[in-house]
């Protein structure tokens, strides 16, 4: 019984699949025959359209034909009459381009391209000795390819224990024809002058000019070697006289080591012509270390020693002073 049961189950169920594989089969055909009927009355309305266009394109064609716009077909086309060309005007010859006056190239005008800086010193002492120390400078470069331009101020004054003990001011100018490219040779000329309240004498100036020879000249090092002739006058002293001099031996020396570091130097021995046993010798060295690129602040240890053979009275040979300064270049 139960194998009858699993049977007829088996049947019944077959039986139902087909059924409902019919309904659906009757479904699709249905659905098949609506949109065959669509197309067909789709494919109707297309062709009175079709028929409706042919109507209007030959009322179009007739009514060209009446007006004249378009010809009847085999009906030849009238000759069309020779259209003249144009007449081309001959080219016209440009005229020449104008003559270019070059204007010779001098280099940059002389109020351009300086270089300025200032820098100062101050030191102070008290208790069982007060001394007081104070250095101005002002400095400025102009260079270009064919020159180098310089003017230098120094200011000094000190007191100790209350009594002025140095006061003393240094203009130096200084105006150089460089060597063309390729060339060592070139051509100097200076100016200086000295107000010392310390010396025999209250003022002195001089003046010089020559020829100078580079020996070194590269990314790091400038040493360059100049002589000369000028002269110098005293005045205030207790013989104001002029000397004239020969500027023996002058060396300038540039050297930088790195990008904030740099040492510069220079050395000038003059001989009086007129008395040979007269000379005077001016050398400097300053150590320059830049504390700050952005606003171009900078640290300067700077030694000078100045000899003169006949000072004047009973003055020293010998002038040293070593200064330390903190500097601005704008």
């Amino acid at each position: 019984m139960a194998i009858g049961r699993v049977i007829a189950g088996f049947l019944s169920l077959v039986l139902a699949g087909q059924c409902l594989a019919r309904v659906d089969a009757d479904f699709e055909a249905a659905a098949a025959l609506e949109e065959l009927h669509a197309a067909q009355y789709a494919y109707t309305l297309a062709m009175e359209q079709v028929q409706i266009a042919r109507v209007n394109l030959e009322q179009a064609n007739a009514h060209a034909i009446a007006v004249g716009a378009i010809l009847e077909p085999g009906e030849p086309a009238p000759a069309t009459p020779p259209v003249a060309q144009p007449q081309t005007p001959p080219a016209a010859t440009p005229p020449p381009p104008p003559e270019v006056i070059k204007k010779k190239d001098n280099g940059p005008s002389f109020w351009t391209g300086w270089k300025r800086s200032v820098r100062l010193g101050f030191n102070t002492s008290s208790g069982n000795t007060e001394n007081t120390n104070l250095n101005i400078q002002f400095h400025t470069k102009r260079k270009s390819k064919k020159y180098l331009t310089k003017f230098d101020s120094e200011y000094r004054f000190a007191t100790r224990n209350g009594v002025d003990s140095q006061n003393r001011l240094d203009l130096d100018f200084r105006h150089e024809w460089l060597a063309p490219e390729g060339h060592k040779v070139g051509w100097w000329t200076t100016a200086s002058f000295e107000a010392d309240e310390f010396q025999d004498w209250d003022y002195r100036a001089s003046a010089h000019a020559g020829i100078s020879y580079q020996f070194v000249k590269n990314d790091k090092t400038n040493l360059k070697g100049r002589t000369g002739f000028g002269g110098s006058q005293t005045f205030g002293g207790t013989v104001d006289d002029f000397r004239p001099e020969a500027l023996v031996t002058g060396i300038d020396l540039k050297h930088r080591f790195n990008d904030i570091m740099n040492i510069e130097g220079g050395s000038e021995y003059f001989v009086d012509i007129s008395q040979v046993t007269r000379d005077r010798l001016n050398n400097h060295l300053k150590w320059n270390i830049l504390l700050d690129k952005e606003s171009n602040m900078n640290l300067q240890f700077k030694l000078t020693h100045k000899f003169d053979s006949e000072p004047g009275g009973t003055k020293d040979n010998n002038d040293i002073f070593f200064d330390i300064t903190v500097g601005w270049q704008f």
